[in-house]
């Protein structure tokens, strides 16, 4: 076992993904390769790399039967201190999986950021372009797990101090890298600008292709910063959420509309939207295409923590590694693959206690 043990809290098998195209204002259509094919195009000639920015925090749980309150103690089993963060989590499985992956967030100068760096690059994990801040406390999510439910108390130190002129700085990282993800996008607000989708547009002009994962957003906005999201969306090819977070998504961006899956298809008509619904597994939506069900297989629950984490990294290591599909049915097959490779990711990942503690890695597949 690791001196340190680590891992995230999600919902059970969060994710979606969601292809949109470039809008016109950023360039025509028809001088650019189909938002659907650009990964595609893409991976035919270079080998799968992902560039990653987002999220990380150090997830420090304990189990109780009930909430403490002031001036009064709760006795836990255990306390335990765990790698988290959505954008950490999902860039240690992908590596796992076998795809190389650059990851770009930061911790702070302290013990906590020290313990996590050297747990993950431990277990092989590229640390390179995660920047450290002197003088702030790293990111730390404390997580009250009850028998029915979770509450948590969160410190966004270093998750917010993050910004583009940081990623900016190691840009030169990016270079060389076929697909570009954000991870906990609600998370960084430092990201949430101009500046960077910027930084995006640049990446999608060397034809790599562009994913995202919302997390949960705590303002309960669902837009960004200054409606941020309205204005990335169009240079994004997969966006990961679960059901509620795109119902959310979908009244803050469509007002007016139904709060569904549908009606941000219906804004986004080239949006793919990959939908997951914990144990039925996930589905898939276009505006253009007909519905595909993706069932994943009965799974023993241990530990549901960083299930949809998980999916997102088994979802996209398909995806990526996907030659161009040479019709609309070979696309829905290439998406099937991919989203019943995120199921059997994530099904891994639950029946494991302390399930991020280690990555999925390639092997355990087999």
């Amino acid at each position: 076992p690791h001196p340190t043990m680590f891992a995230r809290l999600c919902n059970p098998f969060h994710g979606v993904a969601v292809a949109v195209a470039a809008a016109p204002w950023i360039r025509s259509r028809k001088d650019e390769l189909n938002s659907r094919n650009r990964h595609f195009a893409s991976c035919q000639s270079r080998k799968p790399c992902v560039a990653m920015a987002g999220d990380i925090f150090i997830d420090i749980m304990a189990p109780v039967k009930r909430l403490p309150v002031w001036d009064a103690d709760v006795e836990t089993e255990s306390v335990k201190m765990l790698p988290g963060g959505s954008a950490l989590n999902q860039g240690r499985h992908l590596h796992a999986l076998g795809t190389p992956v650059r990851f770009f967030g930061a911790v702070g100068n302290d013990s906590l950021g020290k313990t996590l760096l050297s747990q993950i690059a431990g277990q092989g994990f590229p640390i390179d372009y995660v920047k450290v801040f002197d003088g702030l406390p790293s990111s730390v999510c404390i997580v009250l797990t009850g028998p029915s439910d979770r509450a948590f108390i969160s410190c966004y130190s270093t998750t917010d101090a993050y910004t583009t002129a940081n990623l900016k700085e190691q840009a030169a990282a990016l270079e060389g890298c076929t697909h570009f993800h954000i991870g906990g996008y609600f998370n960084l607000k430092g990201l949430q600008n101009r500046e960077f989708t910027a930084v995006v547009k640049s990446c999608r002009d060397k034809n790599m292709s562009v994913s995202l994962n919302s997390q949960y957003d705590a303002s309960e906005k669902w837009c960004g910063e200054g409606s941020h999201l309205k204005q990335l969306l169009p240079l994004v090819d997969l966006l990961f959420v679960n059901l509620a977070e795109a119902e959310s998504i979908a009244a803050a961006l469509t007002p007016g509309s139904e709060r569904s899956v549908e009606a941000l298809c219906k804004a986004f008509p080239d949006l793919t939207m990959v939908v997951t619904r914990g144990k039925d597994g996930c589905t898939v939506h276009r505006h253009d295409m007909q519905s595909i069900a993706v069932p994943t297989k009965p799974a023993k629950l241990v530990d549901a923590t960083g299930a949809g984490d998980s999916f997102v990294a088994g979802f996209l290591s398909s995806w990526l590694a996907q030659p161009k599909p040479p019709s609309a049915d070979a696309e829905r097959q290439a998406l099937k693959e991919a989203c019943l490779k995120g199921n059997a990711v994530a099904r891994i990942c639950v029946g494991r206690e302390g399930s991020c503690v280690e990555p999925v890695y390639a092997r355990d597949l087999e």
